[in-house]
């Protein structure tokens, strides 16, 4: 397990900083494939990228949290719906930068570590609706909440379109936690 969910960090770290710089990988560095032949990513999580940034001189954004996390609860099993709070939770923390709050949402300090980069004082979040939530087929307890928004880097002012699946998954304590975000 720990294996898969490094591989699945390693690649999904790859496709950004891909998609970042618009360059391909070098030749000389091996694929998640070659690494892992018989690995398949896909059939752990559905990865997504962020849009591509778009700047902007004057911009009107306005932080914040606008998710009717209420209107979709009958997407989920009476057992998974505490996964909702677990996601409002992390997504309040990212709007009102409350550092101690987002790192308590993962599943172990080690990940919160991992997840480290969508936390920034410098980033504005505005989280506006969420665009499914799928039950894991591989993973026992697990949902797929893929959630849309906006991202303002202050440093640059620039402002990125966010298509982030989060998975939340049920632990042997029946505590739900966040198990990544990509």
């Amino acid at each position: 397990m720990p294996k898969a969910i490094v591989i699945t960090f390693l690649s999904i770290f790859l496709i950004f900083m891909t998609a970042c710089s618009k360059d391909s990988l070098p030749k000389d560095e091996p694929s998640i494939s070659e690494i892992e032949p018989n690995h398949d990513a896909a059939s752990d999580i559905t990865i997504t990228q962020d849009a591509v940034t778009k700047s902007s001189s004057n911009i009107d954004f306005e932080a914040g949290l606008t998710i009717d996390l209420e209107s979709v609860k009958d997407l989920l099993k009476e057992n998974e719906r505490p996964a909702l709070s677990v996601l409002e939770k992390n997504l309040t923390a990212l709007v009102q930068h409350d550092h101690k709050m987002y790192r308590s949402g993962f599943v172990n300090d080690r990940l919160a570590d991992a997840m480290e980069f969508y936390y920034g004082k410098h980033f504005q979040y505005k989280f506006s609706s969420i665009q499914s939530i799928e039950e894991s087929t591989s993973i026992r307890n697990q949902v797929h909440i893929t959630v849309l928004g906006e991202r303002l880097d202050t440093t640059n002012g620039s402002v990125e379109e966010l298509k982030w699946m989060y998975a939340i998954r049920q632990n042997a304590q029946r505590d739900w936690d966040i198990y990544t975000i990509d």
